[in-house]
């Protein structure tokens, strides 16, 4: 097929049917794929209504100029507007502690959202081809994927479209050939350093002599996986909905038992974790503690931790865990690292019950010395745990009685009195030391607020 014509037909699709009335920005570096693409804009037979974008990283010196002055005056030549930005890319990557790469990515699509918005532009033209999207797959092979990463660069994502995904680079050469179309080479394409350009300069021509069209063939390929991944998308919203739970904030909950019963768990686990930050090396671990009910055993990602309890499994996000204290010297609602309790002072009532209801802990507020301090537990804290006629409680075991998990034992209230004995956990029990006997003339009460 001519490939204006498959241009066209790719461009109608990507803009759900409808070109005209449609303004589209290009992202144009000013080298072989993306001049190809500004090419197939111009002669269009649907006649689109488009702009340029380039951005100057100043990373090649006078090359990186070199290229923005030959897409300006590409522009210029046609009657086609340009817009330009230049940035210190290693300054920014050294600010922010990221990859010159990664810093490239966020200023281009930085620069690109903000014209898009400024000026009204409805979609963003990238020129990434077949080769790329086949060179993402093996990328992606070799680095470790699921069905997602063997389908290649996806030709839609939101506002960004790729109308040349379809076409080989060794066509898009042959179109710029004979058409006279200029641009620039970055010298670093023809170089083996990075990962991507091995691919290509190197595993890509040992696969052609193997079989000359295995672009293509990996290319329907892609496809069956694309489909597929989408069928198992749908399976893993039962799934999920069936063993799992996310909190307002922001912990996931999976049932042990639950995932189990599903078979496949590894899978579904994985799938489950994967945007969390854990590796499959993990995750067959915590398969294994799965099925050997190692209860406490806790894993990490650069974000989360995922805590094991007896019956589930708890992701939370990491924070950083330094002490925190509040002085409590009046009534009121207190918030101890999003645990929300109130705290309220009254005259015993004549017919009063101390029996908390389990929404409210009750405790004899004229036996404590003020103020009180609200702080996280601590490995050396005992108390006597409301019931217990004697002796002491290390704080630790009785969360292990209650099965809590390391996250919820540092995420729970301490309430001391000024003598820095343990007089209530809000939520959970108070000191049998505080308990409510009958000269107690004034009552507290704590109450988590939901």
């Amino acid at each position: 097929m001519d490939i204006v014509r498959e241009f066209d037909g790719a461009l109608t699709s990507l803009s759900d049917g409808k070109v005209e009335g449609r303004r589209y920005l290009l992202g144009v570096s000013g080298g072989i794929d993306s001049m190809c693409m500004a090419r197939l804009f111009l002669d269009s037979h649907l006649s689109p209504e488009f702009a340029i974008a380039h951005v100057n990283f100043s990373l090649r010196g006078e090359e990186s100029d070199g290229d923005m002055d030959s897409v300006v005056e590409w522009g210029r030549v046609h009657g086609i507007q340009v817009y330009t930005r230049t940035f210190d890319t290693k300054a920014y990557s050294a600010e922010n502690s990221i990859s010159t790469q990664m810093a490239a990515r966020e200023l281009r699509y930085g620069f690109f959202s903000e014209l898009m918005d400024s000026e009204g532009f409805d979609l963003l033209a990238i020129a990434h081809n077949l080769d790329d999207s086949i060179e993402t797959i093996f990328l992606n092979i070799a680095r470790g994927t699921g069905l997602k990463g063997l389908s290649g660069i996806p030709v839609r994502n939101g506002r960004i479209i790729r109308p040349l995904m379809g076409i080989s680079r060794a066509r898009i050469r042959e179109y710029v050939e004979s058409n006279g179309v200029s641009y620039r080479d970055d010298r670093t394409n023809f170089e083996s350093h990075y990962a991507r350009n091995r691919v290509r300069n190197i595993i890509f021509p040992e696969f052609r002599k193997i079989n000359p069209s295995f672009l293509n063939t990996v290319r329907r390929d892609a496809e069956y996986f694309r489909e597929a991944s989408d069928i198992i998308d749908g399976v893993y919203a039962g799934v999920c909905s069936r063993v799992c739970s996310t909190s307002g904030d922001g912990v996931l909950t999976i049932g042990i038992q639950a995932l189990l019963q599903e078979g496949h768990c590894g899978y579904w686990l994985n799938m489950m974790l994967r945007e969390y930050g854990f590796n499959s090396g993990q995750v067959s671990d915590m398969e294994r503690c799965m099925t050997s009910g190692q209860s406490g055993r806790v894993f990490r990602s650069g974000t989360h931790e995922l805590v094991f309890g007896a019956d589930r499994m708890r992701v939370y996000p990491l924070t950083q865990e330094e002490e925190t204290e509040l002085i409590i010297d009046r009534p009121g609602v207190y918030n101890f690292k999003g645990m929300r309790f109130r705290l309220d002072f009254f005259p015993r009532p004549v017919a009063f019950n101390p029996v908390s209801d389990g929404s409210v802990l009750y405790f004899a507020a004229d036996s404590l010395s003020m103020p009180l301090t609200c702080r996280g537990w601590r490995p050396a804290d005992r108390f006597r745990p409301f019931g217990m006629q004697r002796g002491s409680k290390k704080l630790s075991d009785f969360f292990t009685d209650l099965k809590m998990d390391r996250m919820q034992k540092l995420s729970q209230p301490v309430l001391t009195d000024a003598a820095g004995q343990i007089v209530c956990l809000p939520g959970l029990r108070i000191d049998d030391r505080f308990k409510i006997k009958t000269p107690t003339t004034i009552v507290a009460g704590v109450s988590i607020v939901r």
